[in-house]
């Protein structure tokens, strides 16, 4: 049977911002993404017939509450390959639950990597549709890199990509449910969040300097005063020497921008030291087809 690989990216926001609930409940984001080499790896084998998912070392299910063998799912249906069946490993090291869009780069590694095995029935531009449908995250995930998100986060503008900087990744304590960051949010703000208009309406990136001047995120203003772990990895990564540091999505991951590979390095040997899991990665492009 024919097998394959790929490397699916974890993504860090640089800058984001919301605004109020809309009508349909969802809250409008404006994001800058960027795609990082701390990555899931997933194998994909054809098989008789039916999805079969497994997630080795991890508690996650593998059944339709996975967002990656919903992926799958919908591939076939949009597909419509008749009798054919996959088997599914995804070999998780991005860690979960920590606004690293984990699950979201998963499913669009699956979409890919499926429409590869299977000989490309379907064009990119369906697939990226596909993965709006799954998530907001999912698209941009697919294509990486440096973007511009807005909407939900399926509105994407690629951005000439930044020069390559080494990033380091922590992630300690308890897990942020993204749904409970975005309630608080609204009892903390109601509809009067603190936007960044002439950042949200007209946002860009030429260099790493005018990014530092401009990284914002307004969950870090209801996740960090009680999320003491995050909020102790940022004064590290700061005081290590970190060109800037923050949260990354609703947390509650937090990253450190470094030039210097070995003060990267010491910070994240500090870090580990606290307990806390940590990872030193640099910018990438998207997934990468083993």
């Amino acid at each position: 049977m024919k097998k394959c690989s790929i490397l699916a990216p974890a993504k860090i926001n640089l800058f984001l911002d919301v605004g109020p609930a809309k009508s349909d409940g969802y809250h409008p984001i404006c994001s800058l993404m960027q795609t990082v080499s701390l990555y899931d790896t997933i194998t994909a084998e054809k098989s008789a017939e039916g999805i079969v998912l497994s997630c080795p070392g991890t508690s996650l299910p593998c059944d339709e509450r996975n967002i990656a063998y919903r992926a799958a799912q919908a591939f076939f249906r949009e597909s419509r390959i008749n009798n054919a069946g996959v088997c599914i490993a995804v070999q998780k090291q991005i860690p979960i639950a920590s606004g690293l869009a984990g699950g979201s780069t998963d499913a669009g590694a699956v979409l890919l990597l499926l429409n590869h095995l299977f000989e490309n029935p379907l064009p990119m531009e369906v697939l990226l549709h596909m993965g709006s449908s799954l998530g907001a995250d999912v698209p941009f995930c697919m294509t990486g890199g440096t973007a511009i998100c807005r909407g939900r986060g399926e509105i994407i503008t690629s951005l000439p990509s930044l020069e390559p900087i080494y990033v380091v990744i922590a992630r300690g304590g308890a897990d942020v449910s993204t749904g409970a960051a975005y309630h608080m949010l609204d009892e903390a703000y109601e509809d009067k969040l603190p936007q960044k208009p002439q950042i949200w309406n007209s946002l860009s990136v030429d260099n790493w300097g005018s990014v530092w001047a401009s990284m914002y995120n307004v969950f870090e203003s209801v996740i960090l005063p009680i999320h003491k772990e995050a909020a102790a990895c940022k004064e590290i990564l700061s005081q290590a020497g970190a060109s800037a540091a923050m949260m990354s999505g609703s947390g509650p991951a937090v990253f450190g921008l470094f030039q210097n590979k070995y003060a990267a390095r010491r910070a994240m040997s500090e870090l580990q030291a606290t307990g806390a899991a940590a990872f030193l990665c640099d910018t990438c492009a998207g997934p990468k087809t083993l």
